[in-house]
């Protein structure tokens, strides 16, 4: 029982960077130690384990994909969408440069730990990591593209969505805001489901745009996971270096200090503290805090088991 609850928590701290945009819940999971884990799992979804299923055996199914562990990190994930989603606003919407700072710290903190993780640095592996981190700031230049309620584009958003949950450093949800489809996915669709006083024909639609972007999930899900799982096995010097310049590249998104959207792309006017009141204070000692957070996290992991 233990384990099932610290296994929990871990899915609900994944949940939580899975709903921010800048943040990425695979980078968490590889600070919890359980990224390689789950992605094994996952590419053990395959015709045997279908076959399993359709014929109730249950043990199998249990051995094949380690159910309890699957079973518990999604139970946090679940537990943190449902209750974090409106914390989370409340904080952006009345304390945004404290959460920021937060969060930018839990980022700065990772990209060192997955950079720790790389057995020797050599000039390939600078290469790959400042080809990650190229590619993660090139995002800032795309403009976000309109919203689209088409069930087609819906799944496509599926898909891409789970890319970025599973590639340390690329945030789904930030992948989402340059599709144009974060707020109907992640905040409308949510809303409009678990309101039960909405009841409307438009409650159908969301149904439908919501099991399409599972749909679109799961078949990323299946794609993608066997490539990841692939450069693991082969290039993993060289994949954590990737990952450890998309993890860089993403602090840019989160930087505590901006004031503006630039001509509607997702450039932002980014400026520097002046320390002219407390708030400046006050937010790099979160970012410490963050920094801080990273390093317990990773101390739990490895001294209980976690």
């Amino acid at each position: 029982m233990r384990q099932f609850i610290n296994n929990t928590l871990q899915g609900f701290i994944i949940g939580i960077a899975n709903i921010i945009p800048g943040l990425s819940g695979s980078t968490m999971a590889i600070v919890l130690g359980v990224y390689e884990k789950l992605i094994n799992i996952i590419t053990k979804i395959n015709y045997p384990f279908i076959k399993a299923i359709v014929r109730f055996d249950i043990k199998f199914v249990k051995n094949h994909i380690s159910l309890v562990f699957l079973t518990s990190i999604l139970i946090g994930i679940v537990i943190s969408f449902i209750t974090v989603a409106h914390l989370l606003n409340y904080l952006f919407e009345h304390h945004e440069t404290y959460t920021w700072s937060y969060f930018f710290g839990i980022i700065i903190g990772s990209t060192i730990y997955i950079a720790k993780r790389i057995a020797t640095w050599n000039r390939t592996e600078l290469f790959f990591c400042i080809i990650g981190l190229v590619f993660a700031l090139t995002l800032l230049f795309i403009e976000p593209l309109a919203e689209n309620k088409n069930l087609f584009y819906v799944f496509f958003c599926g898909i891409i969505g789970i890319v970025g949950m599973l590639v340390p450093g690329l945030s789904g949800s930030y992948l989402l805001v340059v599709l144009g489809n974060y707020k109907l996915l992640l905040s409308t669709t949510i809303y409009h489901l678990t309101n039960t006083s909405l009841i409307s024909d438009d409650n159908y639609m969301y149904v439908k745009i919501f099991i399409t972007f599972i749909l679109g999930k799961i078949c990323g899900i299946i794609t993608f996971s066997r490539l990841i799982q692939w450069l693991l096995k082969y290039y993993k010097n060289k994949t954590f270096a990737l990952l450890t310049g998309f993890v860089g590249g993403s602090l840019i998104y989160i930087w505590p200090w901006k004031e503006e959207v630039i001509n509607a792309k997702m450039i932002y006017s980014l400026t520097l503290p002046t320390f002219e009141n407390s708030t400046d204070i006050f937010a790099i000692i979160l970012i410490f805090i963050g920094i801080i957070t990273i390093s317990l996290i990773d101390y739990i992991a490895k001294h209980k088991n976690v």
